[in-house]
Order: structure tokens, then C-alpha cells, then sequence
């Protein structure tokens, strides 16, 4: 029995390798791998150049705010207007402003994810009641309509389709060709020579796309041996997803029709697993728990910000009550103190709000890492994005360490603001710097794999049971 199998092996490689098609096939992917890559590392590329460019910018603010401080400390008569004078601490926290970057993950250029939507770096300065409105970008609705093309479109999308052309006809055209009544003749089962034929396809198209993969990505840049694992995880995923398409097309086949049914099936199969069900999770996440509207966010701070100035008087006095270690000094601008105070109340204010916000999100995340089982394609699609360093989560956390950072900031400043003191030269070093700390990947991935798996045993369980119940079919059908 082994060597029938074995021998079945050979055949079906040998004939896979005369079959120019095969060819094209090879090439098709590396074209499309090749240049979703490339698209990726674009992205990649310029969100890093727009990080360095506006790090390059604080530099050279700095380096004329230190010229400036260096003038003013030696009594020389600086030609500067007083807003824009360094040595007062309110001008220091408003202009000299510290980048707050989220760098991209190494594994980035696989899946663009949310880093078309949200923004990648912000300058959070002392007023910062504005910042927190700013962490989505302008972004062209035709673009964030149809995606990115990137590598993890090319692997949800396309490889299915490609498995599709590979296999929709593994065992309809030997019964149309009279081949599959003489293979039936010998010792050996249709189900287990369907299996053979298709594990051998699998392990081809596998070999080749993970060669594909690790080389086209290793030239890109990516460092796959420091971060084998993600690396690891990415190729299994795959793999994963592709033993799934390649096993509902056994599945398929089993059911004896003619190889253009067998087609129609796979692809409404795609459609309704690609298309339908993921579009489907976002638009009932979107509608289940819709997100607060930006404008009625900015009209609410605009009503708390007049709220807040006609009693600018009675919030200073509350907010020195609060915070005793400001009280007492003189020398403070009062008009200063007051704008502070009454920043406090509007960040109170406004706070139900941006929870609101916060909660609607993660409750729409929750509600698509909860149906993500429902779609082989969700499994995938969550995955890469939190490989990636792209997903909501990622983009989430950054922006709560933005808003820490943010109070860090303006905590710096405002001590020397209510006692009336000036900014000097040698405070420039002692300035807080935003360090982002990345986000370890959670358990989803792992997860994931173990549902792709499942999702192809419970169907290669399915076709076994088929197979028994319908041998005469699929040899007369």
C-alpha cells in the first residue's frame, strides 16, 4: 500500500512539473508577493521619513532656542517677539514641543491595518485639550473604501482564488476524462488517491510561497532571525489558510458535480467567506456601537470652553485648593493661572465624552475578535495586523500613552508658570522626551492558528464522511 501511495506521490509531482501552467502560476505570485512587498515598504518608508523629518524639525527649534536662551542669559537684546520669547515656560510648552512617535513594528510592511487611518506620530503641547482630537488623519475615502495593497491583501484575497484555479478540477476532470472508473478498478480508495493528489499540490504551492515569502521579505529589509518568531507565526498562519481553501476544495470535488459547478461553488465559497461575512462583522460593529461624531466632540468643548471663562475666577481659586504645592507664589501671571484652572474643568468635562469614545471602539473590537471565527479571512486579517503592529489595539494604546505623556508635559511646566519663573538654558536637557514602549502581541494569533487547523480537520472529517455515503456517485454521477 505504501508504495501505491508513494508511487501515486510521483506521479502527480511529475505531471505538476510538466504542466506549463504551473509556470505562470509561479510567476503570477511572485509578481504579486513581489509587489505588495514593495507597496508595503513604501508605506513603511515614508511613514519613517515623516517621523525623522518632524524629529529633524524639533532639532533645529531647539538648537535656535538654546542660541536665544544663550543671548538672553548674557544680557544681549533678542529681536524676537515676547510670544515667542524661550525664557517664559508657557512659550517653552507651547513651540519647543517633544515628538511623540509610534516607530513601525519590523513586521509592518505585512499588513497595513489601522496605520492609514490613525496617525503615527503628534506633538502634544501644554494646551493640550486639542491634541486628543487629533489622532485620525485626512485620508482619501477611495483608498480606505478599497484597501491597501498589501501583502496581507495578496494572502486573504488572492491565494484563495489562486487555490481555487489549482484545484477545482483535481477530481471532476479524471471522471469527465473516463480516467477516475480505472483508477477505481485498483486497491486503492478515490477519497485517499483525492487526498494524495491535493496534499501534493498543498505541499507544492506551500514550498513555494514560503520560499517567496522569506526571500522577497529578507530584501526588503525585514530581519526575519530577530524576529523569528512573528516570522514563525506569519508562515503558519498561512499555511494554515491555505490547507483550509485547499481542503474545502476536496470537499467540493467530492460532491461528484462537473468541474464548473465545482468552480462556482469555490467561488461563491470565496465570496461569501472574503467578501460578505468580514464586511458584514465591520458594518454591524459600526452599527451596534457607533462612535461618537468628532463634531459633536468639538462642539461640546466649544460650549465648556465659554462656560469656563465666565468663571475663570472661582475655578483658579478651586483648582489651588486642589493643588496646594502652586499656591502661594507670587510673581504668576494671573491670567495664566486662571487659563489652567479652567483647563482642568474642561478636561472634566469632556472626559465622558472621550471615554465614550474609548468604550464604543473597544466594544467594536470586541464584538469582531468574537465573530473573527465566523470567517477564516477575519482569523487571517486580525492576526497580521497584530503582527504587524497595525491593529486597533496597537493604535489604542499608543494614543493612552500619548495622553500620559501629554500631563507629563504640562506637569513640567506649570510649577514654573505660577511662581513667575523664567526658562534657562541648562533646563533644555531635563526636558521630558516621549519614549513609546510597543505593545507585546497577545495570545490571538496562536488562537487563530488553532481555528484555521480545526476548520480544516472538521472538513477533511466532513469529506471522509461524504466520501463513504457517495462512492457510487462520483464515479457515475
Amino acid at each position: 500500500m505504501k508504495k501505491k501511495s508513494s508511487y501515486i506521490n510521483r506521479y502527480e509531482f511529475i505531471s505538476l512539473l510538466r504542466q506549463r501552467w504551473l509556470q505562470f502560476l509561479i510567476f503570477i505570485l511572485t509578481v504579486l508577493v513581489l509587489f505588495a512587498v514593495i507597496n508595503g515598504k513604501q508605506r513603511v518608508d515614508q511613514r519613517i521619513a515623516d517621523i525623522q523629518a518632524a524629529q529633524e524639525t524639533v532639532a533645529e527649534k531647539d538648537s535656535i532656542g538654546v542660541i536665544l536662551l544663550d543671548s538672553i542669559e548674557a544680557g544681549f537684546t533678542v529681536n524676537v517677539p515676547r510670544w515667542f520669547m524661550p525664557d517664559q515656560p508657557n512659550v517653552m510648552g507651547y513651540s519647543y514641543l517633544r515628538v511623540a512617535a509610534m516607530p513601525p513594528d519590523e513586521m509592518a510592511i505585512i499588513a497595513t491595518g489601522q496605520s492609514d487611518i490613525y496617525t503615527h506620530y503628534v506633538k502634544p503641547n501644554m494646551y493640550g485639550e486639542s491634541f486628543e482630537l487629533n489622532y485620525t488623519e485626512l485620508s482619501n475615502p477611495v483608498q480606505l473604501m478599497f484597501g491597501t495593497f498589501d501583502l496581507s491583501f495578496v494572502l486573504i484575497y488572492l491565494l484563495p482564488l489562486i487555490v481555487i484555479a489549482f484545484t477545482y478540477n483535481i477530481l471532476s476532470q479524471e471522471r469527465e476524462q473516463g480516467i477516475l472508473q480505472v483508477i477505481a478498478s485498483h486497491p486503492v480508495s478515490v477519497f485517499r488517491w483525492l487526498l494524495q493528489k491535493a496534499f501534493m499540490r498543498y505541499v507544492l504551492l506551500s514550498g513555494i510561497l514560503v520560499v517567496l515569502l522569506v526571500t522577497i521579505l529578507s530584501f526588503a529589509g525585514v530581519s526575519l532571525v530577530e524576529d523569528f518568531g512573528k516570522t514563525l507565526t506569519f508562515i503558519f498562519l498561512t499555511l494554515g489558510y491555505l490547507l483550509f481553501w485547499f481542503v474545502l476544495a476536496c470537499l467540493v470535488n467530492l460532491k461528484g458535480q462537473s468541474s464548473a459547478n465545482n468552480a462556482v461553488w469555490l467561488i461563491a465559497s470565496w465570496i461569501l467567506l472574503v467578501l460578505l461575512v468580514p464586511s458584514s462583522v465591520n458594518q454591524m460593529a459600526n452599527s451596534l456601537y457607533p462612535v461618537p461624531s468628532r463634531a459633536k466632540l468639538i462642539n461640546e468643548l466649544r460650549v465648556v470652553n465659554e462656560e469656563a471663562e465666565e468663571k475663570a475666577d472661582e475655578l483658579l481659586e478651586d483648582f489651588l485648593r486642589d493643588h496646594p504645592e502652586l499656591a502661594g507664589f507670587e510673581g504668576g501671571s494671573v491670567g495664566w493661572q486662571e487659563y489652567f484652572a479652567t483647563q482642568d474643568l474642561i478636561r472634566s468635562e469632556i472626559k465622558p465624552v472621550l471615554d465614550e469614545y474609548e468604550i464604543k471602539l473597544k466594544q467594536q473590537q470586541d464584538w469582531v475578535d468574537q465573530l473573527r471565527f465566523i470567517s477564516p479571512a477575519l482569523l487571517l486579517q486580525s492576526s497580521f495586523n497584530e503582527i504587524s503592529g497595525t491593529s486597533t489595539r496597537h493604535y489604542e494604546d499608543y494614543r493612552r500613552q500619548v495622553s500620559d505623556f501629554a500631563l507629563v508635559w504640562r506637569d513640567h511646566f506649570l510649577p514654573m508658570i505660577f511662581r513667575g519663573e523664567k526658562f534657562t538654558k541648562s533646563m533644555m536637557p531635563d526636558l521630558p522626551e516621549f519614549e513609546y514602549q510597543p505593545l507585546t502581541t497577545n495570545r490571538l494569533s496562536s488562537a487563530n492558528m488553532i481555528a484555521l487547523i480545526i476548520y480544516g480537520m472538521v472538513l477533511l472529517f466532513v469529506g471522509v464522511l461524504w466520501s463513504r455515503q457517495s462512492k457510487t456517485n462520483l464515479l457515475t454521477h
